[in-house]
């Protein structure tokens, strides 16, 4: 049993060194580029090895790594590749140091218009130094050629300036393709005139820029308010008259209600009255047209006479009409 573990043991380091000796392994982020050394397959490959686990057989082959992500080339002052900044010569003899940073790739294969890994490493070498400068190198060179087409006047326009810094884009890419390297962009951080009298100029230049600016505001600003002030006040007029009619046209309704409400009181009293009229007048009627009508009568009146004093009811049947009349100086027939 334990011979079984030994040669198991025996195999699995032989496999590891098998792995190590024949084998190579591309980081996440890189991109290989096998070489082989001698044969009828003598040079490199034209397609990069994705990121993973690669045959190799020693002396015979060897894989190169090659970055697959952007990379960023700083010149500059602030430039971590050091070179110190770039001086630009401008039409009318001005001198101008400008700080940019280059964003590269390199092309996984090669096209009809640009090159792959294989030239990169053919043409540049296999170490990524050698590939940096180049770039360096072509880009400070094209940088030079187009920013320097520029005046300095023009150099302080900021479309002039980025219409030379693409121009200069479109040339290095026309330089680098060939090598297996695209120029993503290029961002130009600072510029810096030389002569002190034309960083004085601008700056004057700029604060008066900014003081007419500020002027424009305050005037505009100004304006903005007036506006503000006569709007509100025609508003506030418009406020108190709209306020005022619908007082008047509150007190209007209100009449016209008070109005409506006494003409229908009116109207039902009216009606209540000729009510009882005809009521009174429907009463007479039916008493005086009915048997013992007279008795009703003066029974109705014998309190109201009663309540009379002077002695008018002496001697007197409370029901005789006839002798009431006569009594009260009514003529028969009147």
């Amino acid at each position: 049993m334990k011979g079984l573990f030994y040669l198991l043991g025996l195999l699995l380091l032989a496999v590891v060194a098998v792995g190590y000796l024949f084998g190579a392994v591309v980081p996440p982020g890189q991109m290989g580029v096998r070489q082989i050394a001698f044969g009828p397959y003598r040079g490199f490959s034209k397609e990069a090895l994705p990121a993973g686990y690669h045959w190799r057989v020693p002396v015979y082959s060897t894989i190169h790594m090659v970055p697959k992500t952007v990379n960023i080339l700083n010149l500059g002052t602030e430039g971590t590749q050091g070179g110190g900044a770039i001086e630009v010569q401008t039409t009318d003899g001005s001198s101008v140091e400008v700080d940019v940073s280059i964003f590269t790739r390199f092309f996984p294969s090669g096209g009809e218009d640009r090159g792959g890994p294989s030239e990169l490493i053919q043409k540049l070498g296999t170490r990524s130094s050698l590939w940096t400068d180049r770039i360096r190198t072509a880009g400070i060179n094209e940088i030079r050629k187009h920013l320097g087409r520029l005046s300095t006047s023009e150099f302080y326009n900021p479309h002039l300036r980025e219409a030379a810094v693409q121009d200069a884009l479109e040339s290095l890419n026309g330089r680098l393709n060939n090598f297996g390297v695209k120029v993503e962009s290029i961002l130009l951080r600072r510029y810096t005139y030389t002569e002190e009298r034309i960083d004085t100029a601008i700056f004057q230049k700029n604060l008066q820029d900014q003081e007419e600016r500020l002027n424009t505001a305050k005037k505009f600003l100004a304006e903005a308010k007036a506006d503000l002030e006569k709007v509100s006040a025609e508003w506030d007029a418009k406020i108190v008259t709209l306020r005022t009619q619908g007082e008047n046209e509150v007190r209007v309704v209100r009449s016209q209600a008070d109005l409506y409400e006494t003409e229908k009181k009116a109207e039902g009293d009216l009606m209540v009255a000729k009510a009882r009229a005809e009521v009174d007048r429907l009463k007479a009627g039916a008493l005086a047209s009915s048997v013992g009508a007279d008795i009703f009568v003066g029974k109705s009146l014998a309190p109201l006479l009663a309540s009379l004093k002077g002695g008018l009811v002496t001697e007197l049947d409370p029901y005789n009409l006839k002798e009431w009349a006569a009594k009260l100086g009514v003529k028969e027939g009147s």
